[in-house]
């Protein structure tokens, strides 16, 4: 497994904008790398907007590639009620997590010790 990236970023405004630039300077992932960079968006929009996230926390991002498989990770700590699941999109939102669904190929949700992470994997072309 090769460490492609590791970040924290800061929760805000700018945490989705930061994280796309950094997966889009990554090499070797020109065949999925616009689906990447749009999972990305989402999964740290949702953190900054439902982790219940505190002064000083941060959003982890980590993104890993084993032989043809990208795995990307977003974390935080997760203090929300619930873990994560696709909701019924409607004009007025919703479509975060569906968008994930329907792009990735794989993705799931795990509640660590001190941490929800929602990760998914893409196959690449090579």
């Amino acid at each position: 497994m090769a460490h492609l990236l590791e970040a924290k970023l800061t929760p805000g405004l700018r945490a989705a904008s930061d994280a796309r630039r950094l997966v889009t300077r990554l090499n070797g992932l020109k065949s999925v790398i616009g689906d990447v960079s749009l999972l990305v968006s989402e999964l740290v929009t949702n953190s900054y907007r439902y982790g219940g996230l505190k002064a000083g926390d941060t959003i982890s991002l980590n993104v890993t590639q084993t032989g043809k498989t990208v795995r990307v990770e977003v974390s935080d700590p997760g203090r929300g009620v619930t873990i994560p699941a696709p909701r019924h999109p409607s004009v007025d939102g919703g479509w975060g997590l569906e968008i994930v669904r329907r792009t990735a190929h794989r993705w799931g949700v795990r509640r660590d010790a001190d941490a929800t992470v929602v990760w998914f994997e893409l196959d690449t072309d090579g």
